[in-house]
């Protein structure tokens, strides 16, 4: 992964630099399927969270599949609190969009959506058969090929940069870009190719 860094001229002004973090990039390895099987999973838990809180169907689909097992601790809090605060609840429905590189990932959707739009991931064509059958999904699910799971992080670690750019020089924020979004894609790309030890902890510094 490239590695950014701000440098200062002779002349006094800020220049954008880079440099290949080459060791890190020997420790990573690109998640196993049953791997992100589960992270879906747990991400939809978390999103049935927001949108459903405690409804019964939600809850019953959430016990009876096992769905705990999965989350991270951050995740589990959320999961096991009746009424969280709506700061909270709004931080934790972003996660869609980090979901969305996941089923990206997965071939589930075809092309990354704009970085500008949230995405509708019950939209998803066989969003359904996931949630009704988690069991299937996870002896089914394949993996995009490394290059393309690569190819698209580096990409949304570039956009990120983008945006940390024009945030830090005061810069005109690119309207292709939507900052959160960005954010939240980049996070699961990068859990899904390897970096982070757990999902609550992945690396998004640019």
């Amino acid at each position: 992964m490239w590695k950014w860094f701000k440098k200062k001229n002779s002349d006094g002004s800020n220049e954008i630099k880079a440099e290949l973090d080459e060791e890190q990039e020997d420790e990573i390895i690109i998640r196993k399927p049953i791997e992100v099987a589960e992270r879906i999973l747990a991400l939809l838990a978390v999103i049935g969270k927001v949108h459903q809180g405690n409804d019964s169907r939600f809850t019953d689909w959430f016990r009876n599949n096992s769905i705990g097992e999965y989350l991270s601790h951050q995740e589990s809090i959320f999961l096991n609190t009746d009424s969280p605060e709506q700061n909270v609840i709004r931080d934790f429905s972003w996660r869609a969009e980090a979901l969305t590189s996941l089923l990206w990932g997965i071939n589930f959707i075809t092309d990354m959506p704009p970085l500008n739009q949230e995405f509708d991931v019950y939209s998803t064509n066989g969003l359904s058969e996931i949630i009704n059958n988690p069991d299937e999904f996870k002896n089914k699910i394949q993996l995009r090929s490394d290059s393309e799971l690569n190819e698209m992080e580096n990409e949304l670690y570039n956009q990120h940069w983008r945006v940390r750019d024009a945030q830090l020089f005061g810069k005109e924020m690119p309207s292709e870009l939507n900052p959160s979004i960005v954010y939240e894609r980049r996070y699961g790309l990068s859990w899904l190719v390897g970096w982070g030890d757990d999902w609550d902890d992945v690396p998004t510094d640019t």
